[in-house]
């Protein structure tokens, strides 16, 4: 199991709820305290630094688990786009976040977004309520099920 500055790598360590699965990915929501409701990661199943160490399998699949999840979250959350990053800083794990935009609240726009994040880590700003995170999360991959299932993705649990 990886190690990362700060101790156990919690993807590997599978510390989080699991959505769905495939042979290379997870599918899980962000961890508490969640800025916003249906904050869904793609998670590399093996460890890895980042996107330049993905397999050519797993390149292949990124693009389109994106969109599934993206749209997914589009649905269940009523948001107007999403955004998809990956910094993979504080845990040095490839992992790729889908994130609700919505164009009601201006702290979802753009770089906004990081300062509303840091805000919700220092505990300026509420995050979003566990029970409707987890509500969202079980929805968004209800829904996207059908359509990740030709990567190989099957609900977990």
């Amino acid at each position: 199991m990886a190690t990362t500055a700060t101790g156990q790598c919690p993807f590997c360590a599978r510390a989080q709820t699991i959505y769905a699965e495939s042979p290379r990915w997870l599918l899980m929501r962000h961890a508490d305290p969640v800025p916003l409701a249906g904050w869904m990661m793609l998670v590399a199943r093996e460890h890895r630094a980042g996107l330049d160490a993905a397999t050519a399998a797993e390149a292949a699949e990124i693009g389109p688990a994106l969109a599934a999840i993206a749209a997914a979250v589009r649905a269940e959350t009523g948001c107007e786009r999403t955004y998809s990053i990956t910094f993979n800083e504080a845990v040095p794990h490839l992992h790729l976040h889908v994130i609700p935009r919505h164009a009601a609240d201006a702290s979802t726009t753009s770089w906004a977004l990081a300062d509303r994040y840091r805000a919700t880590m220092r505990k300026e700003v509420a995050p979003a309520a566990a029970e409707d995170a987890e509500r969202i999360a079980e929805a968004v991959a209800n829904r996207a099920i059908g359509a990740l299932a030709s990567l190989g993705f099957v609900r977990a649990g």
